[in-house]
């Protein structure tokens, strides 16, 4: 039985799997890596989980970069904790960098209530506890609505030096488009958390109307964050009409 589970959804070929390629060349080889090709993110963890031999499930986007040492430490982090995750990094000192605050959460290690699945690992206990991904969340917010089960019976912990390098988005369409595609999921995962239906109106109308939302500096910034905003809005107008 290998020390580790590495689960990977994607639907390119398995020798154009950037992250499988970087593990590859880590001197930590007691591992097996599950390429999965289900249609949405949610599916293809779940059955990567149900194929994994390992105790301890490590899970990658296909385009997660471990840095060094990525897998020895995320398995000797399991050893004594029972759901981790580190520090992303996106590579580009670009207009997008600016939008990625939420992928660094310090230089400290510490007890953290959130996680994103391009860097993420735990004990299979966790998931014989808590309950699998929901598969209802195609992509977008799957990662809140489980670290919220999660917590429930075990702490998150967070290393800053378990580090991937991850891009957010490639392009500033390429971001427009990820945050309509959350938003799409928002509804769903505002149901779940019992908020009621006026709550959302509200909290969906907020979103457009607030011209806080809308500035920034320099103009190009501005410009970038007044696009995310709208796009997040029509996500959220149709993601409600749907559920």
């Amino acid at each position: 039985m290998p020390e580790l589970s590495v689960i990977v959804p994607t639907l390119e070929p398995r020798g154009e799997i950037e992250s499988v390629a970087r593990l590859e060349a880590q001197a930590f080889d007691d591992y097996e890596v599950l390429v999965q090709r289900e249609d949405s993110a949610t599916k293809a963890r779940n059955a990567g989980i149900r194929r994994a031999s390992a105790e301890k499930l490590v899970f990658l986007d296909d385009d997660s970069l471990p840095t060094d040492g990525y897998l020895e430490r995320v398995s000797d982090l399991l050893d004594c904790e029972s759901v981790v995750t580190g520090r992303i990094v996106h590579p580009r000192d670009d207009v997008i960098k600016r939008f990625t605050a939420h992928y660094d959460q310090g230089s400290e290690p510490r007890y953290v209530t959130r996680f994103w699945g391009c860097n993420a690992a735990c004990r299979r206990e966790v998931f014989e506890a808590v309950g699998m991904w929901d598969e209802n969340i195609t992509w977008g917010h799957e990662e809140k609505e489980l670290a919220d089960r999660m917590l429930t019976r075990y702490p998150i912990y967070y290393d800053p030096n378990l580090v991937v390098v991850h891009p957010y988005a490639d392009s500033v369409v390429d971001y427009w488009r990820k945050q309509y595609r959350l938003e799409l999921q928002t509804p769903y995962l505002w149901e779940k958390q019992g908020v009621p239906r006026s709550q959302q109106y509200f909290r969906t109308l907020q979103t457009a109307v607030n011209p806080m939302n809308y500035v920034g500096f320099p103009p190009k910034h501005a410009v970038v964050r007044a696009g995310s905003n709208l796009m997040q809005f029509a996500g959220r107008v149709v993601g409600m009409r749907r559920n």
